[in-house]
């Protein structure tokens, strides 16, 4: 993916799709989720490095991403420099990235995104960060950050709703507690709402019972929806570059398939074959024979491996990937070579993945007007 920013001369959905991959890659997405729920939405790279699986050198290359495309500044607090404890750099959105994130319904997650950082022990180190002086935020994104508590609405109306209809289920107080915890977050009709996976955490909520069966009793009663979030119906992500690649799936594949071309022509290292390997035996025995490293009785090779797998001779394997659907080709040979226990794949390399997005819940109109 480029991580530049979106062409002036560019498309409206060339432009989207700009966007989107911009904000979605894994690194980045986590940062942006952090600041969003840090409390002053000002947190340091230390800070970002206790709360997120990266090291610091790949949470300051994506830093600088989101920094080039205007998302997010480092905003500089010089008091802090004369203490060894306390950083003075801090990041956080700029005007623009506010804009940005709240057009693509980033912004309804600060209660959840919230919720989660508070949720989180914090190291001495982390909380030094957390509690260190900060510089303002320029007013546009104080207030576009500004979480409205709103009012202590009264639950017992929604709740005697939830056990009038399910009195008669095992998990109905499971069900009021879930509902109760939604409302909380502030995850109505208007949010994206959260995944069944990410539930619990983001919610800090403990049930006795599955929470799936939970769920399905509180979508039952019309109390949570169960929506699929906006955008594609399926994500096409690669796997060697674990990114988003709607709208270059042909370029990505063509792309993996490259390396693995390369990475068949400079095979060097081979294992030893097994007794019943199909090199030495049986009807396929024919299509492996013309390999170099079999003839010489060292073992099997990933092009041995995809000749038996693709039906022909070795040295039309090549020409085999390069022919047809590339990102069927690429997936059938990928998913062959990492089914044996004989070679190794490459990390140059992967397949394709198409994944459905992932319900999320929240609660409907209906159960807001019970309130």
């Amino acid at each position: 993916m480029s991580d530049a920013p979106a062409a002036t001369d560019a498309g409206p959905f060339e432009e989207q799709r700009q966007i989107y991959d911009l904000l979605s890659q894994e690194t980045r997405h986590l940062i942006l989720q952090f600041i969003l729920g840090h409390p002053t939405h000002l947190p340091s790279l230390d800070e970002l490095a206790y709360m997120m699986p990266k090291n610091k050198a790949a949470i300051r290359d994506q830093l600088d991403v989101l920094t080039d495309n205007n998302i997010i500044q480092c905003y500089h607090h010089p008091p802090n420099e004369d203490s060894r404890d306390l950083p003075a750099q801090f990041y956080g959105l700029t005007a623009h990235g506010v804009d940005v994130l709240h057009e693509y319904n980033y912004l309804r997650g600060l209660p959840v995104a919230r919720a989660l950082y508070d949720n989180t022990r914090l190291s001495e180190k982390a909380q030094r960060h957390r509690d260190a002086p900060r510089p303002d935020l320029p007013n546009h994104v104080t207030n576009a950050l500004t979480i409205d508590d709103g009012d202590d609405t009264n639950f017992d109306q929604l709740a005697a709703y939830i056990r009038e209809r399910k009195s008669n289920t095992h998990s109905v107080d499971d069900q009021i507690a879930l509902a109760k915890a939604f409302h909380d977050a502030g995850i109505g009709p208007d949010d994206d709402g959260v995944t069944r996976t990410n539930v619990l955490d983001a919610l800090d909520i403990e049930i006795e019972h599955q929470l799936r069966t939970v769920l399905d009793h509180l979508v039952e009663i019309d109390v949570l929806d169960r929506t699929t979030p906006p955008g594609p119906d399926v994500f096409a992500i690669s796997e060697r570059t674990d990114e988003i690649v709607l709208g270059r799936v042909t370029e990505e594949a063509e792309q993996n398939l490259e390396a693995l071309i390369a990475h068949i022509d400079d095979e060097l290292q081979v294992t030893s074959l097994e007794a019943e390997a199909a090199e030495l035996n049986g009807p396929d025995a024919r299509i492996s024979a013309p390999s170099v490293a079999v003839a010489d009785g060292a073992g099997r090779t990933i092009r041995s491996i995809l000749a038996a797998e693709f039906d022909i001779e070795p040295e039309r394997v090549v020409e085999r990937l390069q022919s047809g659907n590339p990102v069927d080709r690429l997936n059938t040979a990928v998913n062959a070579i990492e089914s044996s226990e004989e070679v190794e794949k490459s990390e140059a390399y992967g397949q394709i993945l198409f994944v459905n997005p992932a319900y999320r819940y929240r609660l409907t109109e209906q159960a807001t007007e019970r309130l």
